[in-house]
């Protein structure tokens, strides 16, 4: 549940290295993640459309997802979900042992 969010945190460093003091880059980090979760859970909209509202071509958040993109962060995410569910099934074979 915390994992997307300790990952923005862990970003907060490399942020903070392209200038910004450590605490406005760890409340920047929390910030984006808090405010797209607020919007999401806020609209009855896709949220692959509400993150195309907020791409604009050659900015930012486009550079951020190509970059992802080229990193396979998906695929890795994807990979995370399927480990979890995995070991859940796991565990509730092992609980329902007794």
């Amino acid at each position: 549940r915390y994992i997307s969010v300790t990952g923005v945190q862990t970003c907060a460093l490399p942020i903070s290295q392209l200038g910004l003091p450590d605490a406005t880059a760890a409340e920047l980090t929390l910030e984006t993640v808090l405010g797209a979760a607020k919007l999401a859970a806020g609209s009855n909209e896709d949220v692959a459309v509400l993150r195309a509202r907020v791409t604009s071509k050659g900015g930012t958040t486009e550079a951020a997802l190509k970059s992802m993109a080229a990193d396979k962060v998906k695929e890795a995410i994807i990979a995370a979900v399927n480990a979890a569910n995995g070991r859940s099934r796991e565990l509730g074979t092992e609980l329902g042992k007794d």
